[in-house]
């Protein structure tokens, strides 16, 4: 989808352009001639754009990732980590704590805490370092 402000190449998903931040999503009214004139421009930046990709790329701002949103927000990448840190902690002190009681549910309930959290708090060591490589 081209980008009726700059002419530049989007897809067809996106909301607005990569370039401008122009809004893809409304159409203005445009008359029929108006409509002529612009898809023999369209037409024109399409053989342009096809000829020299080069300079359309050197062209976008090296600012413009900055302003992209990340995939994951600050907030639940905190509550990630907070719980990935915590659940490991409490699992194991849980499971040490019901499995000194003398009552045969407890103990499953502490077994079953343990194990839990060691299991989890592996994992997180061979993600760790997985990712690191």
């Amino acid at each position: 989808m081209l980008c009726p402000k700059c002419g530049t190449e989007n897809t067809d998903q996106a909301e607005s352009c990569i370039h401008c931040h122009e809004n893809l999503l409304t159409k203005p009214y445009v008359s029929a001639d108006t409509n002529q004139q612009k898809n023999n421009e369209q037409t024109i930046q399409s053989e342009t754009q096809a000829s020299d990709t080069s300079t359309v790329s050197a062209q976008k701002p090296a600012h413009a990732a900055d302003k992209e949103k990340p995939a994951v927000s600050m907030g639940v990448n905190i509550a990630i980590i907070i719980g990935t840190i915590i659940f490991p902690v409490v699992g194991v002190a849980m499971g040490y704590t019901y499995l000194k009681k003398d009552h045969p549910d407890a103990r499953k309930a502490g077994r079953n805490w343990l194990v839990l959290g060691l299991i989890v708090f592996l994992v997180e060591i061979v993600l760790i370092n997985w990712m690191k490589k």
